[in-house]
């Protein structure tokens, strides 16, 4: 039994503690699905009605937060952060680790902290396809 505890604590030191949901963390850039209102891929995030409809959607929740992907094009990144200079909801530029880098890798994710969501749709092309 000490033993146990004692490796327990040994792997923690070394590896740090184990993360819930690694690969659904990683994909909606560091948070849980169920906490997503909206999320944008890089093409949408280049498109002007898309940043449109960001922007509608984070004024009309000031608890938002918007995560940027730091890996996503210049294009992108610039816009995103255009819109996060302008309105007033918390947001963040992740890189390095935290920001995936494969083309398939969302630009940016729109979420609150603490609180579930749970809603059905949150791509941004699929809930305001006519944006």
């Amino acid at each position: 039994m000490a033993d146990d505890n004692l490796n327990e604590r040994l792997s923690q030191s070394m590896y740090g503690s184990p993360k819930v949901k690694p690969d659904e963390q990683r994909h909606y850039l560091g948070t849980f699905r169920e906490r997503v209102a909206l999320t944008l891929d890089q093409g949408e995030a280049q498109q002007p009605q898309f940043i449109d409809a960001l922007h509608k959607e984070l004024d009309q929740n000031p608890e938002y937060h918007l995560l940027i992907n730091g890996n996503a094009s210049e294009t992108a990144v610039d816009r995103l952060t255009d819109l996060s200079n302008l309105v007033s909801n918390p947001s963040k530029v992740l890189a390095g680790k935290a920001a995936p880098s494969d083309m398939d890798a969302l630009a940016a994710v729109v979420c609150t902290e603490h609180t579930a969501l749970h809603l059905d749709e949150v791509d941004v092309a699929k809930r305001f396809p006519q944006a």
